[in-house]
């Protein structure tokens, strides 16, 4: 699901391969439901208290990614989702500020530690899923500072709040969108 790159000039190519290939041999897949607010609170609770907020906040993506990612569950880390994680979807889709990246490391092994003793792993196959935060940090640091592998939301969003747009508010950021884009059509048309 991760190679080749979508910005690759052969991605669709090899994508219609790899299914073609593959499609005799995956496993039924689980229909997705999203996890309950409910759920989710009940684990941020169990992970962080409330004042941790850069904690909670990390936590909050590792959920959102695993349960709209990892078809066995959001707290069915490895090693694989760990590298997907960390190479991949983070410097993609989430901007981070200074705390959150700087706490990453340390709060993302916490969390698989806790996600893993909660569905009662063993621990000889917990150390490896940690370890892999080390591993895959430095393909992390790479990719999160470069803007070309950034999905489009994130580029925009990054461009706005470079603007002084706030982000929270919605028809602020509905009047710098109709804006940013009348930009890059002028500079089409111009081009």
């Amino acid at each position: 699901m991760i190679w080749p790159r979508h910005d690759d000039e052969d991605f669709v190519d090899w994508r219609a391969l790899a299914w073609s290939r593959c499609r005799s041999y995956l496993p039924d897949f689980r229909d997705w439901q999203p996890m309950g607010e409910e759920e989710r609170e009940r684990l941020l609770d169990g992970f962080a208290p409330v004042d941790d907020t850069v904690a909670r906040s990390l936590a909050d993506l590792f959920l959102d990614y695993g349960d709209g990612y990892m078809t066995s569950g959001p707290m069915c880390w490895s090693p694989g989702q760990i590298g997907v994680f960390l190479a991949d979807w983070l410097p993609r889709k989430v901007a981070l500020d200074a705390e959150q990246r700087a706490a990453l490391p340390e709060v993302l092994r916490r969390w698989v530690q806790y996600a893993l003793e909660r569905r009662a792993v063993a621990p000889e196959w917990i150390g490896p899923v940690v370890d892999a935060v080390d591993t895959f940090l430095p393909a992390f640091e790479e990719a999160f500072d470069d803007t070309a592998a950034w999905g489009p939301a994130k580029q925009i969003a990054a461009e706005l709040a470079a603007r002084g747009v706030d982000l929270s508010d919605s028809e602020a950021v509905e009047e710098a969108v109709r804006g940013l884009n009348a930009e890059r059509l002028a500079r089409y048309l111009t081009d």
